[in-house]
């Protein structure tokens, strides 16, 4: 990151002593993450289909739009299936009837059996009429129970609050049953799946479900954001592409997330406490890996190899330094070892690491 041409020098020693800005390193409980590119996707997808087949009289929403739970959404001509109905209760009061007969008919004969007016073979005859008849009104009341469903089918309303397309058939068409009407996509809340490497399989595993955060900003607006929480893992990696399916919940209370729309996520997995962490502008690359410049007891710049980890508030988790050293947060074109410095400014860190 910086470049490390030196000063000229006398006799001595360097010629001048450089202004900079330093920062004491930060000790810190951070979590680990990974980063990841997903897309959202509704919580519920439905496409509004008829149940029974007839002329399509209404259509409330054409264009659709945010529609609420129970909202009719569709109205088919009802006349036949009213019809279909009352000719359904209308048998059904009729073998009704049958049965009443069929029972005192049956009540008479016990009578007349007990007796000895009646021949077995006849009583017979009267009880298995009542227990014909009891099974046709059951069937009867069966199928009153399925004309009524047919009629409650006409009237087709959304089965939860969402986000309702634009109509696909118009009014007075009509409309065999299964005909694709709308689709309904419920965003509140909402997911966002996304594929990560098979290499945090172990990790995402052994971490407790229920601490795992995840931080999710749009691709176009990253000030646009929301925390969710890992609801599944997939049981297995995609041998092909070495990768295994996440999904993510967000409440969505505001309607920030859009089905298809892309997110960035940052999952957060694993608590990592007393992180060393130092400003991202002090880090450094040489031919022997990352190092930073601190400052020593005689007052100048020294250069300390260090092993990098990963950033939050653009502060980054480093190995090889100590929580009293002072490092130094510029990148100067002279700043070189032995470089005598003088530290103005110190950097104040962030209240939390994120």
């Amino acid at each position: 990151m910086g470049h490390h041409k030196k000063a000229e020098k006398q006799a001595g020693g360097y010629s001048m002593r450089l202004t900079l800005t330093a920062a004491q390193p930060q000790i810190a409980t951070v979590k680990r993450y990974l980063t990841c590119v997903g897309q959202c996707t509704p919580y519920q997808h439905v496409v509004i289909i008829p149940n029974v087949s007839g002329t399509l009289i209404e259509v409330k929403r054409p264009n659709g739009g945010w529609v609420k739970k129970d909202e009719v959404l569709f109205q088919i001509k009802e006349r036949k299936f009213k019809a279909a109905l009352a000719q359904s209760v209308a048998q059904g009061e009729s073998d009704q009837a049958k049965l009443e007969l069929n029972v005192l008919k049956l009540n008479r004969s016990e009578e007349l059996r007990s007796e000895k007016y009646l021949s077995q073979q006849e009583y017979d005859t009267y009880k298995a009429n009542v227990a014909a008849s009891k099974a046709q009104v059951a069937m009867d009341q069966a199928a009153i129970e399925l004309k009524k469903i047919d009629l409650e089918d006409c009237v087709i309303s959304a089965p939860f609050e969402g986000e309702l397309s634009r109509s696909y058939v118009d009014a007075q068409n009509f409309v065999p049953q299964g005909t694709q009407l709308a689709i309904l996509n419920q965003m509140k809340p909402i997911y966002v799946d996304t594929f990560v490497s098979e290499k945090y399989v172990s990790p995402l595993l052994s971490a407790n479900r229920d601490e795992i955060q995840v931080d999710a900003r749009l691709i176009d607006d990253a000030s646009v954001g929301q925390m969710g929480k890992l609801v599944f893992l997939a049981n297995e990696v995609d041998k092909s592409t070495g990768t295994f399916d996440l999904r993510v919940e967000f409440e969505n209370a505001n309607l920030e997330f859009w089905a298809g729309r892309g997110v960035d996520l940052k999952i957060y997995y694993q608590t990592v406490p007393d992180a060393c962490l130092v400003p991202a502008g002090a880090i450094h690359e040489g031919n022997s890996g990352s190092f930073v410049y601190i400052v020593n007891q005689k007052g100048c710049a020294e250069m300390c190899p260090v092993t990098v980890g990963q950033t939050y508030s653009n502060w980054i988790v480093v190995e090889g330094v100590d929580k009293d050293m002072q490092v130094i947060a510029d990148d100067h074109p002279l700043l070189a070892p032995g470089m005598p410095v003088q530290i103005t400014r110190s950097i104040t860190p962030p209240q939390s690491f994120k």
